[in-house]
């Protein structure tokens, strides 16, 4: 009976497969902090994707902080870089922020404004609210919808020297790390 067991036990365990997990969360803290991208950070979801050139590519920009150490926060200049001559913005929508939503669900006054020109997006998003002064933890800033050109891979980056985080008081909240997403149009 034993060896019955110990063999039933070898053939179970030879034939266990080990999947690698490549979960994509932009409020993954820990998996964002194995790539070097620690909080108050600013993030793409998703960060890897493939699309035809017919598709549309739609990526989410977020600001995340950690869940341990919140920073209070009311508002962002989130400047974008990608490659125009791949990627031509189809459209863009603020995300949800806070309590309330920036798309208005419970009543928040948003500020939402952007400027696109030569593949830079500056995307300026505000907290407008008379009964809250600050956000915390993920912030999902906005959604873009790109329409693809042509075939190639594209990044879609921030320029960490023109974002900003910004405090109801409107002091500037360091940006810790950012995270790219790749674009790839076959």
């Amino acid at each position: 009976m034993r060896l019955v067991s110990i063999f039933l036990i070898t053939v179970f365990l030879s034939n266990c497969t080990v999947y690698d997990n490549n979960l994509d969360n932009p409020n993954d803290n820990e998996a964002n902090e194995e790539l070097g991208v620690f909080p108050p950070s600013v993030v793409f979801f998703p960060k890897e994707q493939t699309k035809t050139v017919s598709d549309t590519v739609s990526v989410g920009a977020y600001a995340v902080f950690s869940d341990t150490s919140i920073v209070p926060f009311s508002g962002a200049h989130l400047n974008i870089k990608y490659d125009n001559s791949l990627l031509e913005i189809d459209s863009i929508a603020p995300g949800w922020i806070g309590p309330g939503s920036i798309t208005d669900s419970n009543k928040t006054t948003p500020l939402f404004t952007y400027v696109e020109d030569q593949g830079i997006l500056d995307i300026y998003a505000y907290y407008l609210s008379t009964s809250d002064i600050s956000i915390d933890s993920l912030t999902h800033i906005a959604e873009i919808w790109f329409k693809p050109k042509s075939v190639g891979s594209s990044i879609v980056s921030y320029d960490t020297s023109e974002c900003q985080l910004i405090k109801f008081d409107e002091t500037i909240i360091p940006i810790n790390g950012t995270r790219e997403a790749s674009i790839i149009i076959q």
